[in-house]
């Protein structure tokens, strides 16, 4: 719903667990790359954005399934955060967050998609070179797609 900080306002879409146990079976990293205006906007702070995800992550990992990395651009030409106003490379359509995930993870961007739902998603995974989609209401049949297309 925009802005999403609280993680009693988070919800995962329809197969979204299922597709990223798929993806751990398979045997693939798994990384978030996310913008975060709400942080430059003054909506939330870096700290909310943090204990979202490590509230997310403790939950996952019940279920055995993890995030390898997360990257994130608190940046926004138009936030009202002084330190975060600005334009930057690391936010999406920028490429910068995605190439240090492929330098420090050593990824072969040949097997290596990227999911997203946004325009400036479509162009970061131009940028990289890395296959993409936009998001399906079923993310486990459009894994399951993508990595069969790769074996």
């Amino acid at each position: 719903d925009g802005y999403t900080h609280k993680y009693e306002d988070f919800k995962f879409k329809k197969n979204v667990l299922k597709a990223l146990d798929y993806c751990r079976k398979k045997n693939y990293y798994i990384f978030i790359v996310t913008n975060q205006a709400g942080i430059a906007k003054g909506f939330y702070t870096i700290n909310d954005f943090i204990n979202l995800h490590l509230k997310i992550s403790k939950n996952l990992k019940k279920k055995n399934i993890y995030f390898d990395d997360i990257k994130f651009s608190p940046f926004h030409p138009k936030g009202v955060v002084k330190i975060y106003k600005k334009t930057s490379n690391f936010r999406k359509p920028g490429n910068l967050m995605i190439k240090e995930l492929i330098k420090k993870w050593h990824i072969n961007k040949n097997k290596s998609f990227m999911i997203g739902d946004k325009k400036s998603d479509y162009l970061a995974a131009r940028k990289s070179k890395i296959y993409f989609e936009f998001d399906i209401d079923n993310l486990y049949k459009q894994v399951s797609k993508i990595i069969k297309k790769f074996a």
